[in-house]
């Protein structure tokens, strides 16, 4: 199987984890979904017009590739954990480094197969936390930041993309967390929200250091 364009597009999430190639999953991703600022309209009066930023060093934390997720990896750094699934970071790799990760992280990798559909809003719903943030029912949004959440239903799971502001702007927002079968959507605010467009994010090209494998 190839993960073209199509396949991100025609995505419904009938795959096994376990069979996930995570070098096509990262080259996919950054050729059609990472390194693009999304434009949308909302129904919110007070935020009619909100952005989305996605760069490449935002896939890895989604995908449970952390230090507080994965406890073997060769390097923490996002960029070199990005550049290194392009190379010899595989499934195996990352199923030897650290056993308990794949059990917990799993559906993630779906999750972000996933990705493009969820930014073009495809059979999507969004919701907003601003009426519940204050409240205790939205504790855990305001400690983690999350003022937007994207929902999307795939194989019978939910995916929820939770969103927090880029600090030092007034409207764009970047994907924070990947969450599988949320419960907590049931407080929060549907809102309507619509891609009106989207745009390159240009960046000088840094080399990023090779990092390699290790394991016994």
């Amino acid at each position: 199987m190839v993960y073209d364009f199509d396949f991100l597009k025609t995505f419904n999430g009938l795959m096994q984890p376990s069979q996930v190639d995570m070098a096509q999953l990262v080259n996919v991703i950054e050729a059609n979904v990472s390194q693009y600022k999304y434009f949308y309209e909302t129904s919110l009066k007070d935020l009619p017009e909100i952005i989305i930023e996605v760069t490449n060093s935002n896939i890895p934390h989604l995908l449970g590739l952390s230090n507080r997720h994965h406890y073997g990896l060769p390097d923490y750094n996002a960029g070199v954990i990005f550049e290194g699934l392009k190379d010899d970071w595989t499934l195996d790799n990352l199923k030897k480094g650290d056993k308990a990760w794949f059990a917990e992280n799993q559906d993630k990798l779906i999750g972000v197969l996933l990705l493009y559909q969820i930014f073009h809003v495809q059979e999507c719903k969004v919701y907003s936390t601003k009426h519940i943030i204050n409240q205790p029912l939205g504790s855990t949004f305001k400690r983690d930041n999350i003022y937007f959440i994207i929902f999307k239903l795939a194989n019978n799971k939910s995916y929820s993309i939770e969103l927090s502001p880029i600090k030092n702007t007034e409207n764009s927002y970047f994907p924070r967390s990947l969450k599988i079968n949320d419960t907590k959507l049931i407080n929060c605010e549907e809102i309507s929200m619509q891609l009106v467009s989207q745009q390159r994010i240009k960046t000088k090209k840094t080399k990023i250091k090779k990092v390699e494998w290790t394991l016994d």
